[in-house]
């Protein structure tokens, strides 16, 4: 299933956020970090359940930071 636009608005907008986590993000979602680094340099997009999943991620990130 492919991503609604407001989940990839959202990806962009957290693009650094995401970049600083690749590791993480890409363990967490089962994907290699050639491809998550592939998606944020516009190589290809994530499914809308793996959008969700980075989306979660970074909610939950700035959930124990804050």
């Amino acid at each position: 299933m492919q991503p609604t636009e407001e989940q990839l608005e959202a990806l962009g907008n957290y693009s650094d956020i995401i970049l600083q986590h690749i590791p993480e993000i890409a363990e967490t979602i089962g994907v290699s970090v050639k491809t998550l680094k592939g998606w944020s340099e516009g190589e290809g997009e994530p499914t809308a359940e793996q959008a969700a999943e980075i989306l979660d991620f970074l909610k939950n990130k700035v959930r124990r930071a804050g």
